[in-house]
């Protein structure tokens, strides 16, 4: 018969909370994924408007798609398929300038940047 310790049961209840390797793996293609299209428009911003300092512009995934994205309901094929989209804004001096948003395809490059405001 065998015993576990209170540290082997505590072990391998963690054990079991550990994503598997393929779903981790998946996860971090697709983090990669939205950090490269992110940076893609952050610098397609940073074009559009030249004077403005790279520190002075923020990107974010939209709220609903990075929501879906953490619920696994959006998978690394459909990324790729159909791109990702994020919002951006831009503060001089503490004071919001621009917003708009910049959609990316499924590789990253930009293909809509607009300003809303």
């Amino acid at each position: 018969m065998v015993t576990l310790s209170r540290y082997s049961l505590a072990l391998a209840s963690a054990l079991t909370l550990l994503p598997l390797p393929a779903q981790a793996n998946k996860e971090s293609k697709i983090e990669a994924l939205i950090a490269n299209a992110g940076l893609s428009c952050k610098n397609a911003v940073a074009v559009r408007y030249p004077k403005t300092a790279m520190a002075d512009i923020t990107i974010e995934l939209g709220a609903t798609l990075r929501q879906q994205i953490d619920a696994g309901a959006i998978t690394l094929k459909e990324i790729k398929r159909d791109g990702l989209s994020f919002n951006y804004s831009m503060q001089r001096q503490g004071h919001r300038e621009h917003v708009g948003y910049c959609n990316t395809d499924g590789e990253g490059n930009v293909t809509d940047l607009q300003q809303l405001r």
